[in-house]
């Protein structure tokens, strides 16, 4: 990019007397303004090097320095763009200067310009410090149009010169699309692109800012063992998966194609500017997943060394009411003196989760009362529960309707036995008030989780692991004539080496406590499918993992300056830092040290194939069904019809997410649509828009490379359709994101309601497990899930990422108020968060309506998930912008 750069703009004229050029400066135009920035001395205010490291620079005359380009091409040299003279900050470590570090510092700046440069449209910046800043914004007042501004929002880290071939770009908040980009910056623009691509080849430093694309080749260690090693996700038939952001890391030796895991205290790389926010309260996710995982966990383990399972639900109780007294491990001891700058936001946090604020003990962990259990205790275990659960809970995104009966398996019958469900009339018709099962079927009245096949391939090698049991299931419900969604028999299923086992239950007809008791099991194993799925596929493939290769794409190929980056990029935040953070922590291979990570191998009974189960599940994935209504659909929970409110009439009423989620739906997509036609006025601007079009290309061969050949993607050939693809983008990193995440905690943080861990099977009469059972069906119960450590360890991760940090930034808002200077999009973006308000009033509305009760159950918690606001904390509601935790 040097040499180019270098051809774009135009030398300066040296004066030979300063005291001259200062005279004839101040004939000539300027612009002045202010820039906000962030010393890296006070981002980390515990790094009083870089402090006095950049007093030096100043010194010694190593400046920050910044030019201005106009957007109009010289006519001095022809293609060339004018160039300001530099303009440096001066007073670098002023008092006046020093504010928090989490608002940055405020500097004035003057830039001199000719009388012929015109309009800036871009911003160069050198930095000859020894270490980087943070570059929030520069703002200008323009002198030829009193009051206005020119604001550049640049929310950046600017490195050395020396890791750069030319200086820093960023352009202002005016929006072109290519073709209308003005001659003074048509060559940034393309170059800016080629920078961020980068060479595919080479290993990724930090102060990078490359984005290219990889498959999953690094979750498991296998120079440790065979054992350690996984399967590579993406890039085959066997195991598609969407593309992750390229590191280049060190290949393992045992396996070339897979990458070596970073060292306990490296990051994975990400572009540099992914992390936006260096707050505090931006650190607490990573920090506290850092401590949960490397520090707190070990003293847990301590503590229930040789406890399998907790004794009685009083037990599990006083995890919410007494807490848990840990030992002072060395590495609670440590906290209070480690100085590692990776690890320091771990310590403080652990400092907060193990801090009893009532008496000061600092080694107690004691975990907030989960929603679900805050008003009644046992309601959570009621039939009624468990099937309203599917409509306004956690996972409302898999019950579909029952479109034949018995079921029937798409798996190979030689393989896994007849396709054909062994759920019979005769089993659900007690229940069916009065109707047949055909009845029931004609009008609409049975639904279903159906897990059975895409557990089915995976049980023999799940249930041969070391305490794990689990079963594929099929949960059949039946919609009441008041509206309730109840659950009428569950199919377990297993596989042998010679057959398949299918065992059907259903609702008990009587008091009896052991039939109740299998009953409680049947819909225990139902759930234990269902949480991975939640986790694993409607959490982490149809949001982090879908979202990480349009992120890519974006960075790629359309500019800062096009009008779709600057609207999908607030959607875009801090998810490749999570993900990186995930594959680091959570998703990668449980080795048996706990500090190494694994977390969901260590905690789900899929264990070592969870990731295999995801991609099996990815397999189906569809981008024109990630849309909510094309996803009712699909399931069958809607109908399309044109006379209703949203284009679709869902066939059960009182369905929360549904009806609340088609309402935000509708408010992004109005919004998307007004957007998208202020930058577009006929269907042949988005045909002819390159950056577009080679973006959308690289989504489907690239960034979901392993669908690359399907028909089903829409194509980009009109405002309709590009408007359609971008309401579903924003809605999977919003609102879908924030009706699978932030309700876990309030819902499973109580944990014998949803486990994670199945370790016994439901036990059949004339076994020593059924006598075990009979004698104490509570103790068994709780011997059939989580241990203690696995339930603990998981209650800390969900508490983590149920928690919205203090400067969450929610649909229809913005970091900053200057994030366009397009008159009739701010405009838009009033009606959008006008409407944004009107979802909340009706929702508040529809939870206050007492005949709406899936919306409040018998645990009384109302559904809020798709209410856009939120404070700060665990509150189950809120939606943010972006998928960032």
């Amino acid at each position: 990019m040097a040499a180019s750069v270098k051809r774009l703009f135009l030398p300066h004229a040296n004066a030979d007397h300063e005291q001259q050029q200062q005279l004839e400066d101040r004939l000539l135009p300027h612009f002045s303004g202010t820039v906000l920035l962030r010393p890296k001395g006070f981002v980390d205010l515990n790094d009083q090097v870089a402090h006095i490291r950049g007093q030096i620079d100043e010194f010694l005359g190593q400046k920050v320095k910044f030019q201005l380009v106009s957007s109009h091409s010289s006519s001095a040299t022809d293609g060339a763009a004018r160039v300001s003279k530099n303009a440096e900050l001066r007073n670098w470590d002023a008092q006046h200067n020093q504010l928090a570090a989490d608002q940055g510092s405020t500097y004035s700046i003057t830039f001199t310009i000719d009388k012929e440069f015109g309009l800036p449209g871009a911003l160069l910046v050198t930095n000859h410090h020894h270490d980087e800043f943070y570059l929030e914004s520069v703002t200008l007042h323009d002198p030829d149009n009193p009051g206005q501004h020119l604001y550049f929002s640049c929310h950046s880290w600017i490195y050395n010169a020396i890791n750069y071939n030319s200086p820093r770009v960023f352009f202002t908040n005016q929006a072109y699309l290519p073709n209308q980009t003005p001659p003074g910056l048509m060559g940034l623009r393309n170059e800016e692109l080629k920078m961020l691509q980068g060479d595919g080849t080479g290993e990724r430093r930090n102060v990078d800012r490359i984005y290219d694309y990889d498959v999953y080749n690094d979750l498991g260690t296998p120079d440790e063992g065979e054992n350690n090693a996984r399967p590579t996700l993406g890039g085959s038939k066997e195991f598609p998966y969407p593309r992750r952001c390229r590191t280049g890391r060190e290949r393992n030796k045992s396996d070339p194609k897979t990458e070596k895991p970073v060292s306990l205290l490296e990051l994975i790389y990400i572009p540099r500017d992914e992390i936006f926010d260096y707050t505090k309260t931006a650190d607490f996710t990573a920090g506290a997943i850092k401590a949960a995982s490397h520090l707190l966990l070990p003293a847990v383990k301590s503590v229930f060394k040789g406890i399998e399972q907790f004794k009685t639900m009083k037990d599990v109780y006083n995890l919410y009411a007494k807490g848990i007294d840990l030992p002072a491990t060395p590495s609670l001891q440590a906290s209070k003196e480690k100085e590692e700058e990776y690890m320091r936001p771990a310590y403080e946090i652990l400092s907060q989760l193990t801090t009893d604020r009532s008496t000061g003990d600092t080694n107690l962990l004691k975990f907030p009362l989960p929603l679900v259990i805050h008003k009644n205790k046992d309601a959570w275990n009621t039939d009624f529960e468990f099937g309203r659960q599917t409509l306004g809970g956690m996972h409302p995104f898999t019950i579909e309707r029952v479109k034949d009966f018995p079921p029937m398996s798409k798996l190979d019958p030689r393989e896994y036995g007849p396709q054909v469900s062994a759920i019979r009339p005769d089993h659900i018709e007690p229940y069916l008030e009065g109707m047949t099962a055909a009845e029931a079927l004609r009008q609409n009245k049975l639904y279903m989780l159906d897990y059975h096949d895409a557990f089915l391939p995976f049980i023999k090698r799940i249930n041969a692991l070391q305490n794990h049991k689990a079963y594929a299931s099929r949960s059949i419900f039946f919609l009441t004539k008041k509206g309730a969604l109840m659950p009428v028999a569950i199919e377990l299923s297993l596989l042998t080496e010679k057959r398949r086992l299918d065992r059907v239950f259903v609702p008990p007809l009587t008091s009896d406590k052991h039939q109740h008791g299998l009953w409680k099991l049947a819909k225990t194993h139902a759930i234990l499918n269902d949480t991975p799925v939640h986790q694993l596929v409607s959490h982490f493939v149809r949001t982090h993992a879908s979202i990480e290769p349009f992120i890519i794409a974006s960075h790629r190929q359309l500019s800062a300056m096009h009008p779709l980056m600057i609207l999908l990029l607030p959607h875009f935040k801090n998810t490749l830092n999570i993900n990186a953070i995930a594959r680091k922590i959570l998703l990668n291979a449980d080795t048996g040290n706990v500090i190494q990570g694994g977390l969901v191998e260590r905690t789900f009974t899929a264990g070592r194939y969870s990731l295999e189960l995801s991609s099996a599940m990815y397999k189906g994935w569809q981008f024109n069904e990630q849309g909510l209504p094309a996803d009712l659909i699909k399931r069958g929970m809607a109908v399309q019809d044109s006379n209703a409110k949203h284009g679709v009439r869902l066939l059960i009423e009182d369905y929360p997410y549904a009806v609340d989620g088609l309402e935000v739906w509708e408010a992004v997509q109005t919004w998307v649509g007004d957007y998208v036609t202020i930058y577009y006025k006929a269907d042949i601007h988005v045909k002819h828009d390159v950056e577009l079009q080679r973006w959308w290309q690289e989504v489907i061969e690239k960034g979901h490379g392993d669908k690359k050949d399907e028909s089903w993607w829409p194509s980009m050939h009109s405002i309709d359709s590009l408007a359609s693809v971008l309401t579903t983008i924003i809605w999977l990193a919003s609102a879908h994101h924030a009706a699978v995440n932030f309700g876990q905690y309030p819902f499973a943080g109580h944990f014998p309601y949803r486990p994670t861990m199945g370790r016994r099977l439901v036990p059949s009469p004339g076994t020593p497990e059924y006598d075990s059972f009979f004698e104490n069906p509570e103790s068994f119960f709780l011997s059939s899930i989580s241990s203690p450590f696995q339930a603990i360890l998981g209650l800390a991760i969900i508490e983590l990422l149920s928690t919205h940090a203090s400067n969450e930034e929610y649909l229809g808002q913005r970091s900053s108020p200057y994030w366009t200077s397009n008159a009739e999009v701010m405009h838009a973006f009033e009606r959008f968060q006008d409407r944004l308000v009107a979802v909340e009033r009706n929702i508040n509305e529809r939870n206050s309506n007492p005949k709406l009760f899936n919306r409040y159950g018998d645990v009384q918690v109302p559904y809020t998930l798709m209410y856009p606001s939120s404070k700060e904390g665990i509150t189950n509601m809120g939606i943010p912008n972006s998928t960032s935790i």
